[in-house]
C-alpha cells in the first residue's frame, strides 16, 4: 500500500476508534460504581493509545516516501496497541 493509501486507511480507523470511545463514554454514564471504575481505567488507556496513533498519523503525513517504512512500523505498533485496548474495553462492556 502506498503512503497516501495507508494515511487514508489510518484516518478512517482513528475515526472508528473515536466512535467506539464515544460509545464507551456513554456506557460510563450509566454504569454502576464498580463497573465505572474498571471502565474508566480502560477509557484512560484508550485515550492514550488513540493519542499515540494520532501522533503517528501526523508523523506519517509529514514524512517523505524514503522514510515511509520506518514510520509505518511505528504506526502499526500504535495501531496494534489501540486494537488491544479496544478489545479489552469491549469485553468489559458485555
Amino acid at each position: 500500500m502506498t503512503r497516501v493509501g495507508y494515511e487514508k486507511k489510518a484516518k478512517l480507523q482513528i475515526d472508528t476508534w473515536n466512535a467506539q470511545i464515544d460509545h464507551l463514554e456513554a456506557q460510563l454514564k450509566t454504569a454502576n460504581d464498580d463497573s465505572k471504575r474498571a471502565l474508566q481505567a480502560h477509557h484512560i488507556a484508550l485515550c492514550a493509545a488513540r493519542a499515540e496513533a494520532e501522533a503517528k498519523l501526523e508523523e506519517l503525513k509529514t514524512t517523505d516516501e524514503e522514510a515511509w517504512d520506518d514510520i509505518r512500523g511505528g504506526y502499526e505498533a500504535a495501531w496494534d496497541d489501540m486494537q488491544n485496548a479496544l478489545s479489552k474495553a469491549a469485553s468489559k462492556l458485555t
